[in-house]
């Protein structure tokens, strides 16, 4: 009879370990389907110890040991995917099961035992480990990967390409594909199940090196001849999960690299203001020379929409300036297609009072509701928590009905130009218009396929955009300031970068805070004084990456949680702790507040601290390195 000790592969197990009897042979690193309370999960075996020598042990383990009658056991990852799950784990203040509950598909942890694989370890790779980056438009970049991959394969390697969409995937596999189809693979959640299972074999019983062209969740495939994982679109916060363990799949994928000594890529058309910084201490190696100036073919002209030429103050506050409705009609006369940015769904984010300046708020989670159209009637929305209510109601202060609509939204945007242009062809795509990623694909197919049609879409359109487009224009972005956030100005130049690139002859933007230097960088394509003014800025106020953030979030009745918060403040001395209310602190009926940790960098981890945040209940949200503040 054996002491089994395996890791837990399931999300809301605190315990890093859990032990159980067998008497079935079975082999350090695999995979094994273990009970626990009324389930079965998938575990990985960590240690085998006879009973006889481990008696001392179990008599101080908390929980009583489980017999385990049957034991079906198979390989599935690779030792140094395992080592990087516990080092990021760490990092992470997580379980090392939770991590390989995040990054291993359930499709293959559920199947993995249909999966008759023989992982056979690979030669020792004598290569040095290099980092690099690469800064470039998409089409330099992927001119460079293209050549990178041919010499990996005549080197005998295989590469992992990560990307952060499915939809980023479908098109980088028809640029880098071609010509070497039958060695290239996709593997994403989007896939029929039977699809992702048939690929994953074919991955791992292809003699030849393979490129794999994936999300980040399938860096668990264990092919032991990858050579290089690349990491594209590098500044997307899709990399970042939005649940526990909020893992970061740009941080695992470094890590993963090291522990497997293979060649790492992280590359965009703008890198993130971290990774800049961190290749200038030498960190990372270029690629190819960074381009910190970006060209691009297009007239740009920054339309300043509080000096209309010919209105006074007294004018009506005007959505789509003359410019715009020039570029319309020349999109119109010319055949042409046009994008046109809008920040924000709906038709305006914001409704207040007239009489007391109450904005108008969510009834469950207080967060600005957004007004829409239907074909009735016009109803409040609240984006963050689905609650919908009927538009006609008073002032929830002073019972006012002087309500007013502010800021500018999508369905705004349309009845304009629908209006002002009845005979051009309209397209949306937002959260709304194009829910599904089918529905998306079908609405761009449709744009593309005709001439002198507008869309007019959210930041998830940039994803479908595929081909160069005449004109484009920036309606509204202005409402991307008034976040508190410190990623914000990289946020917003990276979607007036994008746009820039694939407009091939006018792109103008629309702005009532002209004095953003970012809209200026932009259309300038000046990422180095961009840079320069951001790094300081993060400097200046111990953001990364000259610290690392620790974000704890606890949610529940507000006494309670300020409560909790005291006490976690007692606990962390004498660490600092920042703690205010959630921007948006109300949500399903529960108040939220967080709590800031800035670590100086190179402080982290910290065994004792780490020891303490892992000590904590599970109702404390530990987010390391989060997207946002807010």
């Amino acid at each position: 009879m054996k002491l089994l000790e395996v890791i837990p592969i399931a999300r809301g197990i605190s315990a890093e370990t859990l032990t159980y009897f067998t008497a079935s042979e079975v082999a350090i690193g695999s995979i094994v389907k273990v009970p626990l309370r009324k389930k079965t999960i998938p575990a990985i075996v960590l240690s085998l110890q006879e009973v006889s020598e481990a008696k001392s042990s179990i008599k101080d383990l908390a929980y009583s040991v489980r017999k385990i009658k049957e034991i079906k056991s198979f390989d599935l990852i690779l030792p140094k995917f395992m080592e990087a799950s516990k080092e990021i784990a760490d990092y992470l203040a997580a379980s090392t099961g939770s991590v390989m509950n995040s990054i291993i598909p359930k499709n293959i942890l559920l199947n993995a035992d249909k999966l008759k694989i023989e992982i056979k370890a690979g030669a020792a790779n004598s290569r040095p480990h290099e980092k690099f980056v690469l800064q470039a438009d998409d089409e330099e970049r992927y001119a460079n990967y293209r050549s990178f991959i041919r010499e990996e394969f005549a080197k005998g390697f295989s590469v992992f390409f990560c990307l952060p969409t499915i939809q980023d995937i479908k098109k980088t596999f028809e640029v880098l594909s071609k010509g070497i189809e039958q060695y290239a693979f996709i593997l994403h959640s989007g896939m029929p199940k039977k699809e992702v299972l048939k690929n994953w074999m074919k991955v791992l019983s292809e003699a030849h090196p393979v490129l794999i062209i994936a999300t980040g969740s399938y860096l668990s495939v264990p092919r032991s001849d990858i050579g290089a994982i690349i990491v594209d679109k590098e500044n997307s916060s899709a990399y970042k999960s939005q649940v526990r363990p909020y893992l970061d799949v740009r941080k695992f994928s470094e890590i993963l690299s090291e522990k497997m000594k293979i060649k790492m890529i992280f590359g965009d058309l703008l890198l993130r203001t971290e990774t800049i910084w961190r290749h200038g201490q030498g960190e990372f190696i270029e690629f190819s020379p960074l381009k910190f100036r970006s060209l691009s073919t297009a007239t740009q002209e920054i339309i300043d929409m509080k000096k209309i030429k010919g209105e006074s103050e007294k004018s009506p506050f005007k959505i789509v300036s003359n410019e715009l409705e020039h570029l319309v009609r020349t999109t119109q006369k010319n055949n042409e297609h046009m994008f046109i940015f809008v920040a924000r769904r709906g038709l305006s984010p914001t409704t207040l009072c007239n009489d007391c300046g109450t904005i108008v708020l969510c009834s469950f989670c207080k967060a600005p509701t957004v007004l829409h159209r239907s074909n009735k009637e016009n109803f409040f929305l609240c984006h963050r928590c689905g609650e919908r209510r009927n538009a006609l109601e008073k002032c929830a202060n002073c019972d006012s009905w002087n309500l007013t609509a502010l800021g500018i939204g999508m369905e705004k945007v349309y009845e304009e130009l629908s209006g002002k242009f009845p005979s051009v062809k309209i397209f949306k795509m937002d959260a709304d218009s194009a829910p599904t990623h089918r529905i998306a694909c079908q609405t761009i197919k449709k744009f593309y396929e005709s001439p002198g049609s507008v869309l007019l879409g959210t930041e998830m359109a940039l994803v479908y955009l595929n081909e160069k487009i005449a004109n484009s224009a920036v309606v509204s972005i202005d409402s991307f300031f008034s976040l508190p956030d410190f990623r914000i100005n990289e946020k917003v130049l990276n979607i007036l970068l994008k746009i820039r690139f694939f407009t091939a002859k006018n792109f103008i933007i629309q702005t009532r805070d002209a004095s953003q230097k970012v809209m200026e960088y932009a259309v300038k394509g000046n990422l180095a004084e961009f840079y320069r003014d951001e790094i300081n800025n993060r400097e200046s106020l111990e953001y990364p990456p000259f610290s690392t953030l620790i974000k704890i979030t606890v949610s529940g009745e507000k006494k309670k949680v300020a409560d909790e918060m005291d006490k976690l403040e007692k606990y962390l001395e004498p660490r600092h702790l920042a703690i205010f209310p959630a921007f948006t602190p109300f949500a399903k009926g529960k108040y939220s507040m967080h709590a800031l940790m800035k670590i100086p960098r190179g402080g982290w981890i910290d065994r004792a601290l780490l020891d303490k945040l892992r000590n904590l209940p599970p109702y404390f949200n530990i987010n390391v390195d989060p997207e946002s503040l807010l």
